[in-house]
């Protein structure tokens, strides 16, 4: 990705606090107070998860549902990217590109099978390989916080 548009996306998730998060050949750009989570660790391996950046308190739990398999406090937020094996274990694939991306600019409740709280996700067909970067926010999150993590999912870039 270009240093410009690094620094673009790093003003959006507040300034000179943007710093890239990445992990098994994806990164997002994410304010200060973000980190890399561990992924969880359950029955499901395909999708897997490469790359979970949150908020403090952000924690992975055993679940059937990969995209969701974490505890998010309710002020906090998180973005999961998800890859599949293949497109075809996927069930088939969106048109290719960054259009979905561009379309997270607001979360909503239910969202998520297994997540209690808002969310938002973007199916992506990038490079070939088929991508959901989903967006998980607490009850109690803040509207910055909500712009914050949609911004940190609409960074979402493969290596």
């Amino acid at each position: 990705m270009p240093l410009l548009a690094l620094s673009v996306i790093a003003s959006a998730c507040g300034g000179s606090g943007g710093h890239v998060l990445s992990s098994h050949g994806v990164h997002v750009v994410a304010p200060g107070g973000w980190s890399s989570i561990r992924p969880a660790q359950g029955p499901v391996t395909d999708p897997r998860a490469l790359l979970v950046a949150g908020t403090d308190g952000v924690r992975a739990h055993s679940s059937h549902c990969a995209g969701q398999a974490y505890r998010v406090p309710s002020a906090g937020a998180a973005v999961v990217v998800l890859r599949w094996s293949s497109v075809a274990s996927a069930g088939g694939a969106p048109a290719p590109g960054r259009a979905p991306l561009e379309r997270l600019v607001s979360v909503r409740r239910p969202f998520l099978e297994c997540f209690s709280g808002r969310g938002a996700a973007a199916d992506l067909l990038l490079a070939g390989k088929r991508y959901q970067v989903g967006v998980l926010v607490g009850d109690r999150a803040t509207k910055a916080r909500v712009r914050d993590a949609l911004a940190v999912a609409r960074s979402f870039e493969p290596r």
